[in-house]
């Protein structure tokens, strides 16, 4: 997905034309690294044996990538290589967390609210794989950028 995407920015970019094989140049990425972290948290406040306990909940992440890119042709580093960095934020819900997989309806029934959700609450891992394509777009275009200010 990674290549699609830097594929689809440098040909968009108008910066060179990408061929399968046979160009002059090549470009090499390799990724260095990629982490996660929990950005955002909020109060649950929950009762356990009546009374209120307020618990810290995360509900917002970012994944992190880094990348190295080296431009070469025919075999010599032409520019580079880049070590270039970008992230991507995404909101999640706690699986744990029984007031936010739940409401009560006008009948007083309880009613899970997944299926209301419209995309909207996914469980952690559900919304850092859809941060996917947002992180890669944005690596993609700034290997586009670190070329194209040299070229």
């Amino acid at each position: 997905m990674l290549t699609a995407e830097i594929i689809e920015a440098i040909s968009v970019s108008g910066l060179a034309d990408v061929r399968s094989y046979g160009g002059e140049y090549t470009l090499q990425v390799v990724v260095i690294g990629e982490e996660t972290d929990k950005i955002g948290f909020r109060i649950d406040p929950q009762k356990v044996h009546g009374k209120v306990r307020k618990n810290l909940l995360a509900i917002e992440g970012r994944r992190t990538m880094t990348i190295e890119a080296t431009l070469c042709s025919r075999g010599e580093v032409v520019h580079g290589p880049y070590r270039i960095t970008a992230d991507a934020d995404y909101d999640y819900v706690d699986g744990d967390s029984v007031q936010d997989l739940t409401f009560v309806n006008s009948a007083g029934k309880v009613i899970t609210v997944l299926p209301f959700s419209l995309g909207q609450l996914e469980s952690s891992e559900s919304a850092a794989l859809a941060s996917t394509t947002p992180l890669y777009r944005k690596l993609a275009q700034k290997v586009v950028d670190a070329i194209s200010s040299e070229w």
